[in-house]
């Protein structure tokens, strides 16, 4: 099976997965996949497909591939989610800090698993994780 769609493939089932522990999917999957299915389905499949060619197709470098990241987290959870956590100081510190984390994690190591390189990005991809299950842990025992 060629890169892309391996990775393309890994990446759609890594954003079900953080999406999943890091919404309120994970205390109520119903209601949030009732409520934003079809849109929700665009993102799951068009941000890997996306990033796949861009990786794979155009031989995008490590930082152009940042540049795209930020990006995507501008498009996904500013224009479209409207998340407010952007729009408050000093909280959209926190938040930018955040994203970039879980979407790095979404973007990069499915990257490096396909390319063999995981083990290279050793720490970052630990850092990744953390970041990650710290985000879900919030999510599922957090009041909001």
């Amino acid at each position: 099976m060629a890169k892309l769609a391996k990775y393309f493939l890994l990446d759609v089932l890594f954003w079900f997965v953080v999406d999943f522990t890091t919404t309120t999917a994970i205390k109520d999957a119903a209601g949030y996949y009732g409520i934003y299915m079809p849109s929700i389905l665009i993102f799951y499949l068009g941000c890997p497909f996306v990033f796949a060619v861009l990786i794979y197709k155009f031989n995008i470098g490590d930082k152009g591939l940042f540049i795209a990241t930020v990006i995507e987290i501008i498009v996904v959870e500013i224009i479209f989610a409207g998340n407010p956590l952007f729009f408050t100081f000093p909280m959209m510190i926190l938040a930018i800090a955040v994203s970039l984390g879980i979407y790095s994690f979404l973007t990069f190591v499915p990257k490096w698993i396909v390319d063999g390189e995981l083990q290279a990005h050793k720490r970052v991809t630990i850092l990744l994780i953390v970041v990650w299950v710290l985000i879900s842990f919030a999510t599922l025992f957090g009041t909001g």
